[in-house]
């Protein structure tokens, strides 16, 4: 369903920056999406962040000027050649670093370091559980926990346990094979893994869920979807023990465009200091539905990007 059209560029609005973008990435919510099981209706363009250039600006915006390198979480739009991107999701970003790289720290890393640093916030000598340790998520909190002095257990497929441990992490097969109770557990299958999850933190640790790829492939609807996902988090909320938040990365950035800056730029400085690594996989543009289908088989490690 994947195919490419060419439209006409569209023009800034008011709060607007035109990107032409250098490197646009795939997410694993872009299949949730395009299966019909995410909330919302069905974007015409997917791509929730990129990385570019600044062609023009709307009415209002007097922060970013043409030619600027920049990244943006659009949400939507931004698998194509032009991205309209609201000026408060927008970063400066450096001239050194290869697009696809940059673009890895615009949702991948950001999603983590956010969690770890403004959710979990585990001390140094702790330990936390990454679930899907090999993903782009996954491997960048990983290494953003190593970075900090923590100690990681992460899940994986066995043929994906090599991967995982190069990160940094300790390998367990799920939840049940961690060995000491972790401050954290960042969880992007939600539903009935967030039970899981709860019994191997602690009583005062936090389960981060941001995602609930347990529907995809699993035959819900999205209202089947919805109501397990809504049932797991009511349930977390009236047993006792650890509790769930929630961590949804554009709103987070909405709730604080500021805060959304300096972690953008505390990445950048971190990869040009080596102290976080993105491994990348980058595709044609034109190459989106390939895309979605290496996401989908789990056939990708690292972020996956899209070059125009």
């Amino acid at each position: 369903m994947l195919q490419v059209e060419t439209v006409p560029v569209p023009e800034p609005g008011p709060g607007q920056v035109l990107i032409v973008t250098e490197a646009a990435g795939v997410a694993f919510q872009d299949i949730s999406t395009r299966r019909g099981l995410t909330p919302g209706a069905l974007p015409e363009v997917q791509g929730f962040d990129v990385v570019g250039r600044v062609a023009r600006v709307g009415a209002g915006v007097t922060e970013f000027t043409a030619g600027q390198r920049v990244g943006a979480l659009i949400g939507a739009g931004g698998y194509a050649t032009h991205v309209l991107a609201p000026a408060l999701r927008t970063a400066p970003l450096p001239e050194g670093p290869p697009a696809e790289q940059l673009d890895a720290l615009m949702l991948n890393y950001l999603t983590a370091w956010q969690m770890f640093h403004r959710v979990a916030r585990p001390l140094s000598g702790e330990a936390v559980l990454v679930l899907g340790a090999a993903g782009g998520v996954g491997s960048a909190l990983s290494q953003i926990a190593r970075s900090a002095g923590v100690e990681v257990y992460g899940t994986s497929s066995p043929g994906r346990r090599g991967r995982v441990e190069a990160g940094g992490a300790t390998w367990v097969a799920d939840q049940s094979a961690v060995p000491v109770p972790v401050a954290a557990v960042f969880d992007p299958v939600g539903g009935p893994s967030l039970a899981h999850s709860r019994r191997v933190a602690k009583p005062s640790g936090v389960v981060v869920s941001y995602g609930f790829s347990f529907a995809t492939g699993a035959g819900y609807s999205k209202a089947g979807a919805m109501a397990r996902t809504v049932g797991a988090l009511l349930r977390a909320k009236l047993t006792p023990g650890p509790r769930v938040v929630v961590h949804t990365v554009a709103r987070a950035v909405d709730q604080d465009p500021a805060g959304f800056r300096a972690d953008i730029a505390a990445l950048v400085e971190q990869l040009v200091a080596g102290a976080i690594e993105p491994e990348v996989v980058t595709l044609p543009l034109e190459q989106a539905a390939e895309a979605h289908r290496r996401l989908e088989n789990r056939e990708v490690e690292g972020k996956l990007v899209l070059i125009p």
